[in-house]
C-alpha cells in the first residue's frame, strides 16, 4: 500500500521541482544590487605580519572606508570607522585593516585568543573570499585584537558550513591608541582557483564592535544572515599573473598513549599514521590517509538522555572534518528555519571506524574532491580492520552536485557498507536546494536503502519551503521515513515516520518606543509525527516570545504543549517504565542570559511542567569568568522526575578551565560529572601549535566513580608535523 503511494509523491516532487525552477529562472534573473569593487595593488617585498601597519608599501594600496551596518541600523554607516587594504606579491594576499574606536584602547573588547575562537563575544575582524567567483562556495578567515585566528569553509552560499577547516595563513594585531589593527598573509597556495592571468574573485569585510554589539560590512548582508552569504560580496580585481598553490602537505603522526584500568594492566601501544594532501589541478584536492588518526586528545561532551532516541554527537577526527561540507546532503546540519536538521542524515562519519564505543582501526583510504565546472564532487572510500565479529569493512560514498540557476543545486549521494565477503548496507538519494529572490529558500530529497533480505519499505523524502528576511521568519516542511530505510552509515534516531513541521515568527524592532530592546520575537512551531499508518505518535506546539537586548543579554518565556504515544513501555531508567499509552502534557520555560563578552556572564533556565503520567522540572544554570588569556566556565543540569513507578534525579556538570600562554599555545581543562553514569571524566590538555597545522599534545585523561575510584587513566602524548612542498 505505502510502496504504491511513492511514484505519485515522487512524480509529485518532479513537477514542483519543475514549476519551481521556471519561476526560479525569472525570479533570479536580477542582478545584484550596486555591486562594490577593490583593487589589489601587487608589491616587491613581503611584509612583516606583526600588526604593525608601519611599512610603507600599505601606503600604496587602494584604502576602502564605506562601511555599512547590519545590525543595529541595517544599512546606516558604521558609527567607528574602519580602513581596508589590500597588497599581493608573488606568494600572499596581504589584508590590513585598521579599526578605529572614539574610546581608544579603553573600547576595545578581547576575551579570547584561542585557535578557532568564538567570534560573537569579542571584537573581530573577518574577510570572505570566493575565489571562484561563483557566488556559492568561499572561506572566510578572521581574528580579533588577541591576534587570535579563526578560518572556516563553506559552500551554497553559506548554507553549508565547515567551522573545523583549517588551512596555513598568518595574522598579527595590535591594540593602539586609536582602536586596533591586524594584517593577514593568506598564501595563494593555501587557496583553490582558476589558473588564468586576471584574476576577480568575490570578496567581503565584516568588523563587530562589542561593546556596542555592532556589526558592519563592506557589501551589506540583511539580516538575519551571516557574511558567508557570498552572492551579497563585492568583487576582487588586479590580481595578476598569481598561480593557486599546486601544493602537496604531508602530516604523519605519532602517539604514545599508556593506559590504566581498573584492573591495575597497563597498555602501552604506540600508534603511528599519516595523512596526504596533494592539489589536483586548481579545481580538485586528493587527500590519503594510512592508519587514520583517532583524536584520542579531545573528549566529547557528555548528554543525559531522558528520550527513547539516540543521542548526536560531532564528528572531531580531522581526517573526517575536512572538507565535510562536500557530503552533506539535503539542508544538512548547519542550520537555518527550524534548527539542526538531524532527522535523516544519509553520511554520518562516526559510523566509521567506531562501534559500541570502541575504536576499530582504519587501515586507510582516498578522499578525492574539488570543482568541475558547475559540479561539486566528492569521493571517499576507506578500509577498516577486523573488529570483534565484524570482518574488515569497506566504506565508500560518491556525492555529485549540479549548479543550477543563480544560487541553486541538485545533487545525488551513494553510500556502500561492505563488508568482506559478507553483508552490505546501500543508500542513494537525490537532492535539490533552490533559493529564489535570495530569501526564499527550497529543499527537497528522496532517499532508498538497500540492505540484504529486505525488499520494501526502505523509502525517505524531504520536501521544506521557507521564507527568510530581516522581518519574518516561515516555513514548513514534510518528511516521511518509511519502517525499514536505514542508512547504516548515517544518523536516524526515528525511523517509519511521517513527520509535517512548521515555523512563525516575527522580529520587529521597536526602536526608541522601548530604548533598551534591540529586537524582539514571538515564534510558534509545531511538530506533528505519525507513523506511516497516519497514527498520531507525537505533537508539539511550542510558542515563545523573545526579547533581545542591545548589549546582548536576552529573556524569553514559552509555553510547549506535547503529545506522545508509546507504542510498548519506554524504560527510562534500568528497573523503572512508562507504561504504554497515549499522554499529554505541558511545560512552562524561562531562560535569561546575560552579555557574554563581559568578564563575569552567566545564563539560566527554569522549565517545569508535566511528563508523561508525572512531573519534571529542569534547571540550568551557567557561569563564566573570562580575561583574554584565561576562561572559567561551570555549567549544571539538573533535573527532577515525578512518576508513578518512582521519583529521581539526574545531574551533569560541566566545568572548563583554558588558559592560552599566546595564539599558539594553550592549556585547555574539561571535567564532567554524569549522575547517570555515576562518573566523573577528567580531560587536561596542553596543545602547542609549533608550525602551522603541526600540533604536540599532552593529554590526561581519567575516569572515576562518583565514589572515587579511578577506573581508567590514560597519558597520551602525540606530535604531528606538517610538511609542506
Amino acid at each position: 500500500m505505502i510502496w504504491t503511494r511513492w511514484p505519485k509523491v515522487l512524480s509529485w516532487v518532479v513537477m514542483a521541482c519543475s514549476t519551481a525552477l521556471t519561476l526560479g529562472a525569472q525570479l533570479d534573473s536580477a542582478g545584484p544590487d550596486q555591486e562594490k569593487k577593490i583593487t589589489a595593488t601587487r608589491i616587491g617585498q613581503p611584509l612583516v605580519i606583526d600588526g604593525f601597519l608601519d611599512e610603507p608599501q600599505w601606503e600604496l594600496a587602494q584604502p576602502i572606508s564605506d562601511f555599512l551596518q547590519q545590525d543595529p541600523d541595517t544599512g546606516e554607516a558604521g558609527s567607528e570607522a574602519t580602513e581596508v587594504r589590500i597588497l599581493y606579491d608573488d606568494q600572499f594576499l596581504y589584508i590590513g585593516v585598521r579599526c578605529f574606536d572614539s574610546q581608544g584602547a579603553e573600547g576595545v573588547v578581547v576575551n579570547d585568543m584561542t585557535r578557532d575562537y568564538t567570534p560573537f563575544d569579542t571584537d573581530v575582524f573577518a574577510v570572505v573570499l570566493d575565489t571562484f567567483n561563483d557566488d556559492r562556495n568561499g572561506m572566510l578567515f578572521s581574528t580579533n585584537p588577541a591576534g587570535a585566528k579563526h578560518d572556516s569553509q563553506f559552500g551554497n552560499d553559506g548554507r553549508k558550513v565547515n567551522v573545523d577547516w583549517d588551512t596555513i595563513w598568518h595574522a598579527g594585531s595590535q591594540i593602539t591608541d586609536a582602536g586596533w589593527q591586524a594584517e593577514m598573509a593568506i598564501p595563494f597556495k593555501s587557496l583553490r582557483f582558476q589558473s588564468v592571468e586576471s584574476q576577480t574573485w568575490g570578496i567581503n569585510f565584516l568588523r563587530r564592535m562589542r561593546r556596542k554589539n555592532e556589526v558592519v560590512h563592506w557589501a551589506l548582508i540583511p539580516r538575519p544572515y551571516f557574511i558567508n552569504r557570498v552572492s551579497w560580496a563585492g568583487r576582487l580585481e588586479g590580481l595578476e599573473r598569481v598561480r593557486p598553490g599546486r601544493s602537496l602537505y604531508v602530516k604523519p603522526y605519532v602517539s604514545l598513549p599508556v593506559v590504566r584500568r581498573r584492573q591495575d594492566d597497563v597498555d602501552f601501544v604506540p600508534d603511528a599514521g599519516l595523512d596526504v594532501k596533494y592539489a589536483v589541478g586548481s579545481h580538485m584536492t586528493l587527500d590519503l590517509t594510512v592508519n587514520t588518526d583517532f583524536s584520542q586528545v579531545e573528549a566529547d561532551d557528555q548528554q543525559i538522555n531522558l528520550t527513547r532516541f539516540s543521542l548526536f554527537f560531532p564528528e572531531k577526527r580531522e581526517f573526517f572534518l575536512e572538507n565535510a561540507n562536500i557530503f552533506q546532503f539535503g539542508p544538512g546540519t548547519g542550520g537555518g528555519f527550524f534548527g539542526a536538521f538531524r532527522d535523516v542524515i544519509p553520511f554520518f562519519s562516526r559510523r566509521i571506524g567506531i562501534s559500541g564505543g570502541g575504536l576499530v582501526p582504519i587501515l586507510g583510504g582516498a578522499r578525492f574532491t574539488g570543482l568541475a565546472g558547475d559540479y561539486g564532487l566528492g569521493f571517499l572510500s576507506l578500509q577498516v580492520d577486523d573488529f570483534e565479529e565484524a570482518s574488515s569493512t569497506n566504506f565508500s560514498v560518491a556525492r555529485v552536485r549540479r549548479n543550477i540557476l543563480r544560487n541553486s543545486d541538485i545533487g545525488g549521494i551513494f553510500i556502500n557498507k561492505q563488508e568482506m565477503g559478507g553483508d552490505f548496507n546501500r543508500t542513494y538519494g537525490v537532492d535539490a536546494n533552490l533559493t529564489f529572490r535570495r530569501f526564499l529558500d527550497i529543499s527537497s530529497f528522496l532517499m532508498k536503502t538497500s540492505t540484504p533480505e529486505i525488499s520494501d519499505q526502505q523509502f525517505s523524502g524531504l520536501f521544506r519551503i521557507g521564507w527568510q528576511d530581516p522581518f519574518l521568519s516561515l516555513a514548513g516542511s514534510y518528511l516521511s521515513i518509511q519502517e525499514n530505510f536505514d542508512p547504516e552509515v548515517g544518523f536516524v534516531p526515528r525511523s517509519g515516520i511521517r513527520k509535517t513541521t512548521g515555523r512563525l515568527a516575527i522580529r520587529p524592532r521597536p526602536g526608541e518606543r522601548i530604548p533598551s530592546i534591540r529586537q524582539l520575537e514571538p515564534s510558534v512551531n509545531l511538530d506533528y509525527i505519525t507513523d506511516q499508518d497516519n497514527l498520531l505518535e507525537t505533537r508539539t506546539l511550542d510558542a515563545r516570545f523573545q526579547a533581545s537586548f542591545h548589549n546582548g543579554s536576552l529573556i524569553w518565556v514559552g509555553a510547549r504543549s506535547r503529545f506522545e504515544r508509546l507504542t510498548e513501555p519506554f524504560a527510562i531508567r534500568p528497573g523503572q517504565s512508562i507504561a504504554g499509552g497515549g499522554y499529554d502534557f505541558n511545560e512552562f520555560i524561562l531562560v535569561v542570559g546575560s552579555d557574554q563578552s563581559r568578564m563575569f556572564s552567566g545564563s539560566g533556565e527554569v522549565t517545569t511542567g508535566t511528563f508523561f503520567d508525572g512531573d519534571k522540572d529542569t534547571y540550568r544554570a551557567t557561569g563564566k569568568f573570562q580575561t583574554p588569556q584565561f576562561r572559567a566556565q561551570v555549567s549544571w543540569r539538573h533535573d527532577n522526575i515525578d512518576l508513578p513507578s518512582g521519583v529521581f534525579a539526574t545531574d551533569l556538570v560541566t566545568t572548563r578551565l583554558d588558559y592560552a600562554f599566546n595564539p599558539r599555545m594553550f592549556l585547555n581543562t574539561l571535567i564532567q560529572y554524569n549522575s547517570d553514569l555515576q562518573e566523573i571524566s577528567s580531560n587536561i590538555r596542553f596543545n602547542l601549535i609549533h608550525r602551522p597545522l603541526s600540533d604536540l599534545f599532552l593529554v590526561y585523561n581519567e575516569r572515576r566513580t562518583s565514589t572515587g575510584e579511578v577506573t581508567e587513566r590514560a597519558l597520551i602524548a602525540k606530535l604531528t608535523y606538517v610538511f609542506s612542498f
